[in-house]
C-alpha cells in the first residue's frame, strides 16, 4: 500500500466518524445511546488518528507529542458535552472547567 493510500484511508475513516459525531448531535435517537455512542466515536477518532500516524511511520517523539495531543482532545470532548435527559439535546459546554447544569433549550437536568 503506498502513502497516498494510507493518507486517503485514514482522511476516509476520519471523515465518516465526524459524520458519526455530528450525527450523534442532529439525530433525535434515544438519549441513552447518545451517551453510550458518544465515547465509542471520540475513542474511534482517536484510535484512527493515531493508527495512521503509526503506519506512516511518525518520528517516536513526533508520535509521543501526538499521543498527548490525541489524548487532551479526548478528554476534553469527554468532559465538554453534556445530555439532556427531558429532551434528549446533546449539549456542548464551551467552558471546559465549569460545568452544565440545565438545558438551554427545555431548562431540564443535564447529565454526563
Amino acid at each position: 500500500m503506498s502513502t497516498s493510500d494510507l493518507v486517503f484511508f485514514g482522511v476516509f475513516f476520519w471523515v465518516l466518524f465526524v459524520a458519526a459525531r455530528l450525527a450523534v448531535f442532529a439525530i433525535n435517537i434515544d438519549i441513552q445511546l447518545k451517551k453510550k455512542l458518544w465515547p465509542m466515536i471520540i475513542f474511534s477518532l482517536a484510535g484512527v488518528l493515531l493508527a495512521l500516524a503509526y503506519v506512516l511511520n511518525f518520528p517516536p517523539k513526533g508520535y509521543a507529542i501526538l499521543l498527548v495531543a490525541v489524548a487532551i482532545i479526548v478528554y476534553s470532548n469527554l468532559k465538554g458535552f453534556y445530555f439532556c435527559e427531558s429532551c434528549g439535546k446533546m449539549l456542548a459546554n464551551k467552558k471546559i472547567l465549569t460545568t452544565v447544569e440545565v438545558c438551554a433549550k427545555c431548562g431540564g437536568k443535564v447529565t454526563r
